[in-house]
């Protein structure tokens, strides 16, 4: 275990440096982010009820991009995370050597939530100035735990299906890039499913992300999802701990090919 630690401290300060040596880029990156993210969810406020004031508007703005975020960064920070060890060697290196991935994924996580937290603060600036500050309210702390602690489930699940699909094929940065703007959107993330066309809708209940966006909304922003709240658990909970099952034994699955037929060769981007 301390050893395990100490690779995962080394790897971090080395994640660590790299970040705040490419800094002003990605705070830049992260600006031009930000405003893109408002462009497409500032549709909703023309879809609001009649009366709804900009505070309102601001913090289901707010609300929506913090799931994207979360969705965002369980795609490149952690699945897509693979594409990238492959590219520079790292991960046959860590195969070799017996050295496993964990210490190096306990390395990134204190970078990706650095990094999250700064989008995070960025958007909020953003929303304050454009529009008004959201108003984050916990209305139901039970609800809101559940959400999360379901929506990290599924999105574990999602990773490593993405990671699978990585190690074996080595799917291209565009096609990743596509899927983490569509699947948040069709997936009823970055609105509230009782607004959304019956279509969508259906669509999106169809997906486990869904159910802890649902969750979430009720959570923060008094929202009522458009199951009654116990049905949204349980089959939220099912769904997505089915996800989890259903990656880990894919990631696996992959593994094993990629030892037997070898790591294919990814494109720069």
């Amino acid at each position: 275990m301390l050893r395990l630690l100490r690779r995962a401290h080394a790897i971090f300060k080395a994640y660590l440096l790299a970040s705040l040596i490419r800094s002003r880029g990605l705070v830049y990156a992260l600006l031009g982010f930000g405003l893109w993210m408002i462009l497409i969810v500032a549709p909703i406020s023309l879809f609001a009820e009649e009366g709804v004031d900009t505070s309102t508007i601001a913090s289901r703005v707010f609300v929506g991009i913090v799931l994207f975020y979360y969705f965002s960064f369980a795609t490149w920070e952690w699945g897509a995370e693979l594409r990238w060890m492959i590219m520079r060697g790292i991960l046959e290196y860590y195969i070799a050597s017996g050295s496993g991935f964990i210490p190096h994924y306990l390395a990134i996580l204190p970078v990706t939530l650095m990094w999250l937290a700064i989008a995070l603060s960025i958007s909020y600036a953003l929303l304050s100035i454009l529009w008004s500050p959201p108003v984050i309210v916990v209305y139901d702390y039970l609800t809101l735990i559940a959400g999360f602690t379901m929506y990290t489930t599924g999105l574990l699940g999602y990773a490593l299906i993405l990671g699978g699909s990585m190690i074996t094929t080595g799917a291209a940065g565009f096609f990743v890039e596509v899927l983490s703007f569509i699947l948040p959107i069709a997936t009823g993330g970055l609105f509230p499913l009782r607004y959304m066309p019956e279509l969508l809708r259906s669509i999106a209940l169809a997906t486990p992300f869904s159910y802890p966006a649902e969750l979430i909304r009720h959570a923060l922003l008094g929202i009522e999802p458009v199951l009654q709240l116990e049905e949204a658990m349980v089959i939220g909970a099912t769904y997505n701990i089915t996800l989890l099952l259903a990656g880990i034994l894919l990631f696996k699955h992959q593994l094993k090919k990629a030892l037997r037929e070898g790591f294919p060769s990814i494109s720069l981007w």
